[in-house]
C-alpha cells in the first residue's frame, strides 16, 4: 500500500512539475517574441508560489511547506500589484505573532507520557550489559528511546540522542531552525524512511558508517552532503538502508558519522 501511494505521488510530482515548467517556458517563448508580459511573473515570489505548488503535489499536500512557500510569495508579492500598501516591513512581526499563536494551540503532551518516557530512559541506562552510555561531552542532548522519531524545530534549535533498537524512522521539520541527531547508538534490520522537511533550516545526522543512505529529497536551493568515510559492507552488501525523503528549500541536510 505504501509503495502504491508513493508511486501515485512520484507520478502526480512529475505531471505537475511538468506541467510548471511546460507554463514556464510558454511564458518565457512569448516574451522573446514581443508579447507584453508583466515583470511580477518573472520574480522571486512566483518562484516560491511554483516550488510551494509543485511540493504540494509531489507529497499529496500531506506536509507544510507547500502552505508556507505558497503564503510567503503571495505576502511579497502583493506588493508587486499595490506598492502603496508596503506590506514587507510587517513581514517578522506577523511571522513573529503567528508561532507564538502556534505555540499556544499546539498540543502538548501530558505529564503522565513525560513520566513514562523518563521512566524508558532511566530503565534503558539500568540495563546489564547495555552498550548505552551516557554522553559526557553533550549535556544539552536529549536521550530520545522511542521507536519513531518525531521533531519540530522552529526558530529553535534540537539536539537528541537516539538509542532504541528497533529505530522506524521518523518525521523531522525545521522552519529557520537546525536539528542534530545521533544515531549510532541506534539500530534497525531492512529498510526505514526518515520524512524531512526543512525551510530555511538544516539538519544534521550522525549515523553508523555501514548504514547504506538513499537521498529522495526535493527541492529548491538544497544541498544533501554526506560525509561520511566510505564502507565496503554499506556499499556491497547493504542490510541497513536509511530512505531520506521530503523537501528541502533554502536548507541543508548532513551526514556524518564519529
Amino acid at each position: 500500500m505504501e509503495k502504491n501511494n508513493n508511486f501515485r505521488n512520484n507520478e502526480t510530482g512529475r505531471i505537475a512539475g511538468g506541467l510548471i515548467l511546460v507554463a514556464v517556458g510558454a511564458f518565457l517563448l512569448l516574451r522573446n517574441m514581443g508579447l507584453f508580459l508583466p515583470d511580477w511573473l518573472f520574480s522571486w515570489p512566483i518562484i516560491l508560489i511554483l516550488v510551494g505548488v509543485y511540493s504540494g503535489f509531489k507529497h499529496n499536500f500531506r506536509n507544510n511547506s507547500w502552505l508556507i512557500l505558497i503564503a510567503v510569495g503571495s505576502f511579497f508579492l502583493v506588493d508587486r500589484f499595490i506598492p502603496s500598501l508596503s506590506l514587507e516591513p510587517l513581514f517578522w512581526p506577523l511571522v513573529i505573532i503567528g508561532l507564538g499563536v502556534a505555540f499556544i494551540l499546539r498540543p502538548r503532551r501530558g505529564r503522565w507520557e513525560d513520566f513514562k518516557k523518563d521512566t524508558r530512559n532511566n530503565q534503558w541506562k539500568s540495563v546489564p550489559g547495555s552498550s548505552f552510555q551516557e554522553p559526557a561531552d553533550d549535556t544539552s542532548a536529549n536521550i530520545d528511546s522511542n521507536d519513531f522519531l518525531v521533531a519540530r524545530s522552529v526558530f529553535s534549535g534540537i539536539k537528541k540522542i537516539i538509542v532504541t533498537k528497533n529505530f522506524q524512522g521518523g518525521n523531522v521539520s525545521c522552519i529557520f531552525g537546525g536539528a542534530e541527531f545521533d544515531l549510532t547508538q541506534a539500530d534497525f534490520t531492512g529498510l526505514v524512511v526518515l520524512k524531512l522537511e526543512m525551510i530555511f533550516g538544516g539538519s544534521k545526522f550522525i549515523i553508523p558508517s555501514n548504514w547504506t543512505v538513499q537521498n529522495e529529497i526535493d527541492g529548491i536551493f538544497h544541498g544533501v552532503e554526506d560525509k561520511r568515510k566510505w564502507s565496503a559492507d554499506a556499499g556491497s552488501n547493504p542490510a541497513k538502508i536509511l530512505i531520506l525523503r521530503g523537501s528541502a528549500v533554502f536548507g541543508g541536510i548532513e551526514i556524518t558519522s564519529y
